[in-house]
């Protein structure tokens, strides 16, 4: 079992919105498959203060919950809000990849479904998501607006840092070297990552952290998931020939 505690803070001119959109996040929610209980509800100390308690039955049916509510509208509402989280029952191993690459998938198919190439990921730290995103360059008409970027952005603004160091990136497509050197930048400390990338992979297929003069190197971790990422790659474009 996966259990999640902390507090969200809502700013005043956010409050109204959120207080709507909170009752229909809840009810889908506790709707999901694995959900075990899933309740939001206000400080009777600060009106802006939400405590969150949640519990799912394992690290599978978590990483399903946060793809969903990232992408959904409480999602796209929420995503600058202040959090303070706790996590327990995460498996910070193997299948620990394999769960926050799941997640990356779940994003990824976001991504497919409003026209773009298919790339999500994920950032965590000591087990807790920092931010995640999935492509949206064409719908955002912004060439900078690759998943990693996207993740790393909310992290950024959520933790009131650019510096985000002990952290792990999932990302479904070996990174591009715009994506690596924001990593570099970020100070990230290990990067995870399915299928390479032949033309644009800038970590293995066309390696440049060994030449690139800076301070600061991350960790890979490359093939997690490997297959079914290349597979949501290659279905992508199949349908486009």
């Amino acid at each position: 079992m996966v259990t999640l505690e902390g507090t969200m803070n809502v700013p005043q001119d956010q409050l109204e919105a959120t207080q709507v959109a909170l009752v229909v996040h809840i009810a889908l929610t506790q709707a999901e498959p694995g959900c075990l209980s899933f309740e939001v509800w206000p400080s009777a100390e600060n009106p802006l203060i939400f405590h969150v308690k949640e519990a799912f039955i394992d690290g599978e049916a978590f990483a399903d919950h946060q793809a969903r509510a990232s992408a959904s509208p409480w999602g796209q509402l929420t995503q600058g809000f202040a959090r303070e989280y706790q996590t327990s029952g995460l498996d910070l191993s193997a299948s620990a990849d394999e769960t926050f690459m799941h997640q990356a998938l779940q994003l990824a198919d976001h991504a497919s479904e409003a026209g773009e190439v298919p790339v999500g990921a994920v950032l965590v730290r000591d087990g807790q998501v920092m931010g995640q995103g999935f492509n949206q360059p064409i719908s955002g008409l912004d060439p900078t607006a690759h998943a990693e970027i996207i993740a790393l952005r909310q992290a950024a603004q959520l933790h009131n840092n650019y510096r985000l160091p002990g952290s792990t990136l999932y990302v479904t497509i070996e990174p591009c070297l715009m994506c690596v050197g924001a990593l570099i930048h970020a100070r990230v400390a290990r990067v995870v990552f399915g299928a390479l990338e032949p033309k644009a992979g800038a970590v293995l297929s066309h390696p440049c952290l060994e030449s690139y003069p800076s301070n600061h190197r991350f960790a890979v971790t490359p093939g997690v998931l490997g297959e079914i990422c290349g597979q949501r790659m290659s279905r992508f474009f199949a349908a486009r020939r």
